[in-house]
């Protein structure tokens, strides 16, 4: 009896469990799978697996065609004409179509940034065929291309009875039917410990090498398994001993350790770097008022913030532009007032903000080094100006649904004030990527911004600037005004190493860690 069992859990194993398995530690533990619903970063490298995107950028920052074949414009420029590749189908076997593009896109761009800049500017989109659609714009908009290549909110595409669902409700996918190179296997998906991805054999990749995230991806591993594991020693030691093959985001003190080791390579894959940043929330008071958001500007302490996060002087970028230093929109307009720490200033600046002791609310993602780091960091900057502090240690899975809330933050309540965040250059390098750089009057955002049509207005005006000095000022006068109103405070700018096993070999040239072409001997 028990020999016929074991028999039988042996032929019940799957097939693909005997070839190459690239052990992986993400950054964050995957909770949601709704790409389009939340920015969370851990979800859109889920994306990226098992979606297509329309457009995507190479290794030089030029944004292609990846699901798409072409594209033509109009001589006006307010006609884009896109074609997808032939031969694509979905993980269901079904074709992807025009029909499939523009659902996808509908919802993408009512949830992005950069979809939401877009579309503010479009007459409309209309299916030409099944294959072919054209996007009609009101006014020439020159970042089309760059819009829809958007790498760190990219237009994936879905299958239309998928992306025709409420953009602005979670969608609870119960299997998840990609347009990309890996398979979700949903059944083996454990929230809190794993994710496993298999190669689809549905997916037909581009004849191009793989240059970023453009060009052909092929998935040369039989499994990728997402290992949750949220404890840095216990990654490192793992990652030492050879129980797991790469770890996105090392603890920064344990870098030296890993560095030691002839079996492991340690590397900067982003070298433009990521920033670090606190959401305030606006909708409740003391935030809800300018002097409020400012008071937290004045009392950051960047070399305090970033010694916590990146450990080593050589990963540190101290920077107050709110697009990303290096980047071509870097600014020092509006800077000088908080270039130094000024405890005196934020104390009159919350008194100003009706601030009378109540407890701030300061959201702690533990299972997050660097985000936790931040917390306890800033925990101590607004204790000394005299803040009551309410910091509650959760997960970041738990932050990213408490952080859409409205609730009044108070005992028993979901509700909140502050959290930390980061996100890389790219993201933060252009006001077209820059989430969280948004102020809408009216409009859903993935957290409670400010009210201030004055800084939508700027940022209007930089996206209408012809010319590389016309953007210069723009961004310039953009900039002054954020530091009037202070959407979020800026914690500094920090490179992010990652380690995996020199085993692992045909790791990619885009800034993120990407599986297709990685192989593992």
């Amino acid at each position: 009896m028990l020999l016929r069992l074991c028999l039988a859990l042996l032929f019940s194993l799957p097939a693909y469990a005997q070839g190459p398995t690239l052990r992986f530690v993400p950054h964050a533990d995957l909770r949601i799978l709704d790409t389009a619903w939340t920015t969370a970063a851990i979800t859109r490298n889920h994306g990226y697996l098992v979606y297509e995107p329309l457009f995507a950028y190479d290794s030089a920052n030029v944004p292609r065609p990846q699901a798409a074949e072409g594209h033509t414009v109009s001589a006006d420029g307010l006609v884009w004409r896109i074609t997808l590749r032939a031969g694509q189908v979905f993980q269901d076997g079904s074709p992807i179509t025009a029909r499939d593009a523009i659902a996808s896109f509908e919802r993408w761009s009512k949830r992005k940034a950069s979809g939401q800049a877009l579309r503010a500017r479009m007459a409309g989109i209309a299916e030409i065929d099944a294959l072919s659609f054209e996007i009609r714009l009101k006014e020439p908009f020159g970042l089309v291309l760059e819009t829809l290549a958007d790498a760190i909110q990219p237009s994936f595409v879905l299958r239309a009875r998928d992306a025709e669902a409420d953009p602005f409700a979670q969608v609870q996918f119960r299997e998840v039917v990609g347009s990309g190179p890996f398979r979700f296997m949903h059944e083996e998906w454990v929230p809190g410990s794993k994710a496993v991805y298999r190669p689809s054999p549905a997916y037909r990749p581009r004849a191009e090498p793989a240059d970023g995230f453009w060009g052909g991806k092929v998935a040369k591993l039989e499994r990728v398994e997402w290992v949750f594991m949220p404890e840095p020693t216990t990654q490192s030691q793992a990652l030492l001993r050879g129980e797991i093959d790469v770890i996105e985001l090392p603890l920064a003190d344990l870098i030296p350790v890993l560095r030691r080791s002839p079996d492991i390579v340690v590397r900067v894959q982003d070298t433009l770097g990521s920033q670090a940043f606190f959401w305030l929330n606006s909708a409740h008071a003391p935030f809800d008022k300018p002097a409020g958001r400012r008071a937290i500007a004045h009392l950051m302490d960047q070399g305090a913030m970033l010694e916590a996060i990146a450990g080593a002087a050589e990963y540190q970028r101290p920077c107050l532009s709110v697009m990303a230093c290096g980047s071509p929109n870097e600014s020092a307009a509006g800077t000088a007032p908080f270039a130094r720490r000024d405890v005196a200033k934020a104390r009159e600046l919350l008194r100003e903000a009706g601030y009378a002791g109540e407890p701030i609310v300061l959201l702690d993602p533990a299972d997050q080094p660097i985000m936790h780091s931040m917390a306890l960091v800033m925990a101590q900057l607004i204790r000394e100006a005299g803040i009551n502090v309410d910091l509650q240690a959760t997960d970041w899975g738990t932050v990213v649904t408490r952080a859409t809330r409205g609730d009044r933050p108070g005992p028993g309540s979901p509700g909140w004030h502050m959290h930390p965040s980061w996100a890389p250059g790219r993201v933060v390098g252009s006001p077209l990527t820059a989430t969280q750089l948004r102020a809408p009057c009216g409009l859903p955002n993935f957290v409670p911004s400010p009210c201030d049509p004055e800084l939508e207005a700027r940022k209007a005006r930089f996206f209408a600037a012809g010319t590389a000095e016309a953007r210069r000022q723009a961004m310039d006068t953009l900039q002054e005004r954020f530091y009037e109103v202070v959407p979020y405070v800026l914690g500094g700018q920090f490179l992010v190493p990652r380690a995996w096993r020199s085993s692992v070999t045909g790791i990619g040239n885009a800034s993120e860690f990407v599986f297709w072409g990685v192989e593992k001997r």
